[in-house]
């Protein structure tokens, strides 16, 4: 997912949350906690699905722009070669741009 079909979807999200029979009495933080985990839950699927053919060894954090109404703070797989420069890995995940993506088996 690119970033704005991932805007999107968390708009689609959102929006199904908030008219949703069982939610719709929710407050706006947790209406926002269901669609950060759905989101969640898309990108795993998003990247178990790519990841046979894509080398994905690092997630790279991104964040929303202060002015957003909807805030999306999260983690995305990034293409290994996308990041650039193998020296600069060490770097961006001292600072907290990058973190290696941990398999698990389940």
């Amino acid at each position: 997912m690119n970033r704005e079909e991932l805007i999107m979807a968390s708009i689609a999200e959102f929006l199904d949350v908030e008219v949703h029979r069982d939610t719709e009495a929710l407050d706006l933080s947790s209406k926002i906690e269901i669609v950060k985990k759905r989101m969640a839950d898309k990108m795993k699927n998003n990247y178990s699905v790519k990841s046979n053919s894509m080398s994905y060894e690092y997630e790279m954090f991104f964040s929303s722009n202060p002015n957003d109404m909807i805030k999306i703070d999260g983690w995305i797989p990034i293409e290994t070669d996308k990041i650039g420069e193998d020296d600069k890995i060490k770097e961006y995940i001292e600072i907290g741009l990058l973190r290696k993506i941990e398999v698990s088996y389940s």
